[in-house]
């Protein structure tokens, strides 16, 4: 009987250390993943030059010439425009602010910096 306690209490001792040592790997992975995210996070400032709400989809050319297209979606932002994309694609020319996904090219929001010089 004095074998089978003893063995319980190790075999309890084990698995609580085991527990706590995936616990926390867990909690340093959570931890970890939305640095991970912010680091794909990129900015492209430019003219708003094209919207296609229907394929939901907008292109900037930047000050160096250089077009790029970038999605969006119903999570995407939109700063001023009156937060649409309605009042967005009235806007080309306007010079606007991207923040994008690096590898999906997915607007996570769109700001509406100033309306263009006549």
């Amino acid at each position: 009987m004095k074998k089978i306690c003893s063995t319980l209490t190790v075999l309890s001792i084990f698995f609580l250390f085991t527990g706590l040592i995936v616990a926390q790997q867990t909690d340093r992975q959570q931890q970890a993943a939305p640095a991970q995210a912010q680091e794909k996070l990129q900015a492209f400032e430019g003219e708003l030059a094209k919207v296609d709400a229907t394929a939901k989809r907008l292109w900037v050319k930047g000050s160096d010439g250089k077009e790029m297209e970038f999605g969006y979606n119903e999570q995407t932002q939109i700063i001023g425009a009156g937060g649409s994309v309605e009042g967005l694609a009235t806007m080309s020319g306007t010079r606007v602010k991207v923040h994008y996904d690096e590898a999906s090219k997915i607007a996570s929001a769109i700001e509406v910096q100033s309306k263009p010089e006549k």
